[in-house]
């Protein structure tokens, strides 16, 4: 009986492990090309085991459109903070803090954290403070290091020439918003012998538990000795970027990650095991590690869209694309925090 038991309990434990592991919750926010077409972006919960989207709320706030768009996403501990690219207003310049368009960062609340006692209705959160990136960077990626406190960002523009730094790296203080930059003012550049591209465009990024950091392009990334074989992934680059010490502020590449050129923004993201999420704009979804030997492995999504395949599905987007299936435009935005999350 009691060998019974003790079996058991493994079978529970085993369980148990599965659902951790299959509870996996990301969130994104789609600008639905604002900017073109005026539509209200929106902020989406992910079931990262079944690819099922929810909708959770357009970005509005006491009845006004927010016009920033938040294309990075940190969590710290239980608080999920959005930082917004820079746009064309100025900073701190006493501008309302709900439409103003300088880059700031925001905290955003999830399902089942309001309404608050405190009368907060809103998935929409105040506003922490402005960054203040500097002009001519029009994209960016964030995640959070546990390890000294800070947010950290990049900035970077996929207009710029090739010939020149395209991303830059800013440390951001949580509690006021404003950003620093890390490492030499002309932007990112990579380390002696690093492969890839001499001057990346990043526009996913994302802090391990251990404080290291990576970032991705799919947009110009692409071997140049590209192999025939449809099944080699020689397009599409992870980056390590250092935050501190000796490099700070430069890349290094790790590897290719896709098989074809997919031409899109990508989003980053990471689990507390370590275990890396690689989100295209289009809504398709790849895992690997930070390793270059680990493989890069499309998600299989029982409730993507289509079902079956490794895109999520986004119920009430106000920007159709089909590609192929149904998705929002413009999922940039990426993270995965851990459990307990207000």
């Amino acid at each position: 009986m009691k060998k019974l038991f003790g079996i058991f309990l493994c079978i529970v434990a085993v369980i148990s492990m599965q659902s951790i592991v299959s509870a996996q919750i990301g969130y994104s926010i789609t600008d639905n090309n604002r900017d073109v077409t005026n539509l209200d972006q929106q902020f989406y919960q992910f079931d990262l085991a079944t690819g099922q989207g929810t909708l959770i709320a357009p970005l509005t706030l006491n009845g006004q459109v927010i016009r920033r768009e938040y294309e990075g996403l940190a969590s710290a501990g239980s608080v999920l903070f959005g930082v917004a690219e820079f746009d064309t207003e100025l900073c701190n310049t006493g501008s309302d803090p709900i439409t103003g368009l300088a880059s700031d960062v925001r905290i955003f609340r999830v399902p089942g954290t309001y309404p608050a006692p405190n009368g907060v209705q809103n998935a929409i959160g105040p506003q922490i403070g402005e960054t203040c990136f500097p002009s001519g960077f029009t994209e960016t990626a964030a995640g959070y290091n546990a390890v000294d406190g800070f947010i950290y960002a990049i900035a970077s523009d996929d207009l710029l020439p090739s010939s020149a730094p395209r991303s830059r790296l800013f440390r951001i203080s949580p509690t006021n918003g404003l950003a620093t930059q890390v490492g030499a003012a002309a932007g990112i550049t990579l380390t002696t012998g690093s492969g890839g591209d001499e001057n990346p465009y990043f526009d996913g990024f994302t802090v391990l538990p251990d404080g290291r950091a990576f970032a991705t392009e799919a947009r110009f990334t692409n071997n140049p000795t590209q192999s025939p074989d449809p099944n080699v992934a020689d397009n599409g680059g992870l980056y390590r970027v250092f935050l501190t010490g000796p490099n700070a502020g430069r890349a290094t590449f790790v590897k290719y990650l896709l098989n074809s050129d997919v031409n899109r923004d990508t989003g980053l993201a990471n689990t507390q095991n370590g275990t890396i999420y690689l989100l295209l704009e289009d809504g398709r979804v790849w895992t690997t590690g930070a390793d270059a030997a680990s493989p890069v492995v499309p998600a299989v999504f029982p409730l993507g869209s289509p079902a079956g395949s490794n895109t999520l599905s986004t119920p009430g987007c106000l920007r159709p694309i089909s590609f192929p299936g149904q998705f929002c435009g413009d999922l940039e935005g990426f993270d995965i925090p851990a459990p307990g999350l207000r």
